[in-house]
């Protein structure tokens, strides 16, 4: 029968758990601040951190993430589909951190998997992130269902060395590399991008960047699309406006052609009716003569495209069996990771489950 705790007493592994905590938050706030959660505010993330940079007298944070302590290798497991969401859409990186107390050993585990997870036409109802112990790691042999192994660790080391200033830049440069490729993603989820980067493969404390994979799937989930779509309006309307005031004509109208195409009903304030107004006196419309209005140069010339386009009936894609290595015009690999072997272009995941870019970083 298990013991419970009660007045006077608490229960053994709560305790040793909170250890680990005290001895990571000293860790990480070697590299800046590190705030601990309340025991009782805990919902899932152990501390809050950033990344200091000095300059002069002054220290500035210049990074922010969050980090899981664990004190043994067990694997990470949310259950539910709702937890599941929470992680990947947790607005921070997030690093998992195991206090091997015995050794005073600290491993830090990057996350990125939770950005392979967000690509999925629909989320899973059980996420197992397992732990490994080498010290290289390649990130594009994820799987996309059942457990995740994440690898290596990013970072390896013993609370003595951070007692070394050197040591100290060099686990907050890695923390550094990592964060930034989580920030962007990051922005992805937040703009409705089912796609992800991440470095194709890394080792243990280091930064060296040998490539860059890119991993998600051509078809928006319903949740994602409209997403998606109000971001491109806006950068559309943002890029056209510019373009219009650096008197850029041709660059201006072909951006606003596609802002048409994507809305065809504008709103206003949805672009600066300058360019519109030039159009309408270069095509000679004048205004408000019957049939003429504000929008029909940019309406014409989308309807030349579309009539040449329609000259020119697209060929049929081609599509690839599961597992098939195919290589690029550019030369570099592309592996196809579609679902199944019929590769049906109408079922769930679409034709392109999911590839991998494994060129050279540039």
């Amino acid at each position: 029968m298990t013991e419970k705790s009660g007045p006077g007493s608490l229960t053994f592994n709560f305790h040793e758990g909170s250890r680990s905590e005290y001895l990571a938050q000293y860790v990480f706030s070697s590299f800046g601040t590190a705030i601990p959660v309340p025991h009782q505010e805990d919902t899932g993330l152990d501390i809050y951190c950033t990344l200091l940079e000095r300059e002069g007298r002054l220290a500035w944070p210049r990074a922010y993430y969050s980090v899981q302590v664990k004190s043994t290798m067990d694997p990470w497991v949310f259950n539910g589909r709702n937890s599941v969401r929470w992680f990947i859409e947790h607005p921070l990186p997030i690093f998992l951190c195991i206090v091997q107390k015995a050794e005073a050993r600290i491993l830090v585990y990057h996350t990125t998997p939770r950005f392979a997870v967000w690509t999925m036409p629909e989320l899973p109802e059980r996420l197992e992130l397992i732990l490994g112990t080498e010290t290289k790691a390649v990130t594009s042999s994820w799987a996309w269902d059942g457990p995740i192994n994440l690898g290596a660790p990013i970072l390896d080391f013993t609370i003595s060395q951070i007692l070394d200033t050197a040591k100290i830049e060099e686990v907050k440069s890695v923390l550094k590399f990592w964060i930034k490729f989580d920030v962007e993603n990051l922005v992805r989820i937040k703009n409705g991008i089912q796609q992800f980067k991440v470095p194709s493969d890394y080792e243990t404390n280091k930064t060296k960047l040998t490539g860059m994979v890119t991993q998600g799937v051509w078809r928006f989930r319903e949740d994602t699309f409209p997403l998606a779509k109000a971001r491109l309006i806006e950068l559309l309307w943002l890029v056209a406006t510019y373009y219009d005031y650096t008197n850029d004509m041709v660059s201006a109208v072909i951006y606003a052609m596609a802002l048409r195409q994507l809305q065809p009903s504008y709103e206003l304030g949805d672009l600066h009716p300058s360019l519109h107004h030039k159009l309408n006196e270069l095509f000679g419309f004048e205004p408000g003569k019957q049939g003429n209005y504000l929008y029909k140069p940019c309406d014409l010339l989308l309807q030349m495209v579309k009539d040449e386009l329609a000259r020119h009936p697209a060929r049929s894609s081609r599509t690839f069996r599961l597992g098939e290595t195919v290589r690029s015009a550019r030369g570099r690999l592309l592996i196809n990771t579609i679902d199944n072997n019929t590769n049906d272009p109408d079922g769930p995941l679409g034709t392109t489950r999911g590839w991998a870019d494994c060129g050279p970083a540039r």
